[in-house]
This record gives structure tokens, sequence and C-alpha cells, in this order.
């Protein structure tokens, strides 16, 4: 147990009952400062015991069986159970809703390992995540305005929200609810969902994604999704959540747009009333912003709303003036790594990144790599993976973070659920491209458990992953966001410890 996980022990306990803790807790901390490294592993575990009664939101992630993490934790099936089980919680992260709007046990509690954020330490020899830090603890400070925004990129597994809600509600937990962050004008897919907002949209929008682009000029924005109208009526409306404690306050909104030649117009609509009309029209092609504020903090709504012409619009920014914790949770479904460099046009991919101005990039992809990883396509990976880091270092001086997939299983002849060889070496080739860019690392593949995790994330009856073995349940995505989040507070706190002893 290092010094990190006595910050976290003392601190994670700040969350649930205020700054000084519970009084058993905190005295019993104060008076030992010198305990053994087995006394304060049994302590970060009970404390790791305690999470769901200082979570409320996330009690379905804890149920002790006295079972070891690695044979607790289940699988993942198939993309229809993914879809069936990506519907958000619109007062939190974990349970349902009755009707009254109080919050239901989830049905299925799972497992967080007492050791997990152990497993799943951030590799940072070069201290590559420091600027992040920093920014966190400014933001930990409260100096006023102080916003850490992070985001996160990937494959199909964060596009419904599951896994990156996870992390963005502990860290807001933690530090403060800056806002949403980055949402898409509409759902370019059936699952496509964010948590702790209330989104709709309609009208009949047309989306491209750099997955399947149908326009080849690579301009897709932030989030990697364009969507176009011909004319008026098309409208994406986002307002508070309707329960729970994050998602309640949005003071603004700040549209993502392209200018171009013979662009249209859409209009901002501030809780239902017209604040101004733009126009994307411009001599040159060029990334397009347009903030809009509401008269004062607190529970308001923006409409984005066509209204003549040829618009193309990326997406929206919902914030307040924090200080706190934005985080962008920017998937695409079918994805992988390599299109961020090969099909995102990078000037405009670099306009919306510096406009954004993330103190932390995550990257974490390889879920759609595992299908082709002959050794041509591993160097290929390799090569496009550097070039991605290599772009978003030519945007910004943000920290950047390679997530490793998590793990992918198949079904070979006996029976046998395996995971695909593949998984292994695409986390090795992250790691090398990690360490060998000034990047840090999460192996969330040894995290969650390692070889055969997904087997046994689907034996029982509480599954944390659907049939197809590879996108995890709702149950399972809360589990992998913990993971995430523990890590990242891990080295947070070792950072802190760092610059308090210099």
């Amino acid at each position: 147990m290092s010094l990190a996980h006595d910050s976290i022990l003392r601190r994670l306990l700040k969350v649930g009952h205020g700054d000084s803790g519970p009084d058993f807790l905190k005295d019993d901390l104060s008076r030992h400062a010198l305990l053994s490294k087995p006394t304060r592993t049994m302590l970060f575990m009970i404390l790791f015991a305690l999470l769901p009664f200082v979570f409320p939101q996330i009690q379905q992630l804890v149920a002790l069986e006295g079972q070891p993490y690695k044979d607790m934790l289940p699988d993942v099936r198939e993309l229809i159970a993914f879809q069936q089980n990506s519907a958000p919680s619109r007062l939190g992260i974990s349970g349902e809703t009755e009707p009254s709007g109080v919050m239901k046990p989830a049905r299925e509690p799972v497992t967080v390992a007492p050791n997990a954020c152990v497993a799943g330490t951030i590799e940072d020899p070069t201290h590559a995540l420091d600027s992040f830090n920093a920014a966190l603890l400014r933001t930990e400070q409260k100096s006023p305005g102080a916003i850490t925004r992070i985001s996160h990129y990937g494959d199909s597994p964060i596009t419904n929200d599951g896994i990156t809600a996870t992390v963005r509600l502990l860290l807001q937990k933690q530090f403060g609810d800056a806002g949403h962050g980055f949402i898409l004008i509409d759902r370019p897919w059936a699952w496509y969902g964010h948590q702790a907002i209330t989104f709709t949209s309609g009208g009949g929008w047309n989306s491209d994604s750099l997955m399947n682009p149908q326009m080849r000029d690579g301009l897709f924005g932030l989030g990697g999704v364009a969507f176009h109208a011909g004319g008026p009526g098309k409208y994406a409306r986002y307002s508070t959540a309707a329960g729970g404690e994050n998602g309640r306050n949005f003071s603004r909104v700040d549209v993502y747009y392209l200018a171009h030649p013979g662009g249209g117009q859409f209009s901002v609509e501030v809780n239902d009333a017209v604040s101004e009309t733009v126009s994307t029209a411009s001599d040159l092609v060029h990334s397009g912003f347009y903030e809009a504020r509401a008269p004062q903090a607190g529970e308001n709504s923006f409409t984005v709303r066509t209204s003549g012409g040829n618009v193309r619009l990326f997406g929206a920014v919902l914030e307040n003036d924090g200080p706190g914790v934005v985080y962008d949770s920017l998937g695409v479904n079918g994805a992988f790594a390599g299109l961020l460099a090969t099909v995102m046009n990078e000037q405009n991919w670099a306009e919306q990144l510096q406009h954004r101005q993330p103190n932390l990039v995550i990257l974490n992809y390889g879920t759609n790599e595992s299908q082709f990883a002959s050794d041509d396509q591993m160097e290929r990976y390799d090569r496009e993976l550097r070039a991605v880091v290599q772009r978003v270092r030519k945007a910004l001086p943000a920290s950047v973070l390679i997530v490793s997939p998590m793990d992918r299983c198949k079904r070979v002849p006996g029976g046998r659920v395996i995971t695909m060889p593949s998984i292994p070496k695409i986390v090795e080739m992250q790691r090398r491209v990690a360490r060998e860019t000034n990047c840090a690392f999460l192996d969330l593949f040894a995290a969650m458990g390692g070889d055969s995790t997904m087997a046994r994330w689907h034996q029982g009856r509480r599954h944390l992953v659907g049939g197809d073995l590879t996108h995890p349940t709702a149950e399972g995505a809360q589990t992998v966001g913990t993971l995430i989040y523990m890590a990242l507070l891990e080295r947070y706190f070792e950072f802190t410890t760092r610059e308090a002893n210099r």
C-alpha cells in the first residue's frame, strides 16, 4: 500500500461525509500516521466495503460474497444485450426510478475488488499527467472558475455513456460539478445516450460519422460525427437532469458548427426564449462556435434549432462557471484509433480541440482493432496510434492517457471461452507507444482481472457483460468506470503528495 493509498483513504471520506469524514475513521487515521503496510491495506479494503454507503448511487457495485475479485466479475455477449441495457438512468448511474422519483436498488448487485485500484494503477514514469493533476488541484482548491476538462475518446463500449458517466459522477462528487460536457446534436445510434442530463432531438437530422463517412472532407468536429440539415425544423434540446445530485446546473451552452460558403442559419433558445439567430455562412471553411448564457445559474434549458439553408452541426457543450470537473464522452460505434489520424481532417479536429481546451485527452481504443491482429496490422496500429498522439500534442498542451481495451473473449470448440489472443498483443503495443511518446497508460485489461475475465463476467446469474463477450452491461460499465476513476484518483493523490514534499 503506497502513500497515495493513504491519501485516497483520507480524501475519499470527504465525498459523502463533508470535509471531516466519519469521526471514528478520521481520528484513527490521525493517531496512527505510521500504520504498517498490512494495516493500511486493511483500511483501504474497508474503504471499498464502505463505498456503497459513501456513494448511494452506486450501491449495486458492491455485494461482498467472499470471492476473489477475478472470480467475482462476469462476461460480455451480444450487441443486442448491450443495446437493451444501455438506457440511461435519469437519477444517476445506478438502479431504476420509481414513479415517486426515488431510486430502486439495482436488481443484481456486483462487486468491485478491494485491490482493484492497485491492479489498475496508471503507468506514468515521466509524469505525463502532471499538468492535468495540477489543473485538478486548482479545482479541488476551489480557485474561481477552475474547471478541469477531460475528453474521453473511444469506441462502442462508451457510446451509451455507461462507463464515462460513472467516471464523471465520481469525479464530480469529489471535485465539483462544472457541467456535463460535449454531446452530439442527435443520436446517430439507437443506443447513444448520456446520463445526468435530459436530451431530446428530432426533425430528421442526417448524420455522417468518421466510421462510415458519406462525405470525404473529414470535417466531423470534436466528437467524430457531423449532422446535416437542409432546411428549418431540426432541433436538439438540452436541459438539466430530472433527478440526482449532479447535472442540475447548466449556465451556458456552446454550439460547435461548421462555417462554410453558402451556410444556413440556426437559432439558440435559452429557457424556450430565442436569444439569437446564427449564420454559418463564411467565405472560408472553418470551425464555428456560438455560446449562449442563461440569465442565472441553475436548472436551465437550451434548444438548438435550424431556421434555414444548409447547416452542419457537430454538438454542444453544457457547462457552468465551476469550479468543478467536466467529462466529455466521445465514443463512435465501430471506431478504432487510427481513424483519428486517417479520416478526421487534422485542421478541423485541431480547431475543435483548441476551442475545447481539455486538460486530459483519453484515447481508449482496441476493441475493434482486436478483430484484425496480424503482424502487419499490429505495425499499422502502432504507427497510427503514434500519429494520433502527435496530432493531439500538436493541437494542445494537454496530458494524454492511453487506456487499453477491456478483455474480449471468444468461444472455441469444446465449449470453452477464452480471451482473444489479439488483446494482450494490443495491450503491449499500446503500453510501448505510451512509454515512447511520453503518455500515461492504464492497462484496463489487467485492472478488470486479466485473462478470461469476460468468461467469468458471464457466469452465474449476474452478468456484467452481454452475450458478445465484448460490451459490458449497465452494471459492468459501472464497474469499469469505477476502476478508471480509482486509477485517476490514485495518480492524482500521488501527485499532490509529491508536490507537498517538495
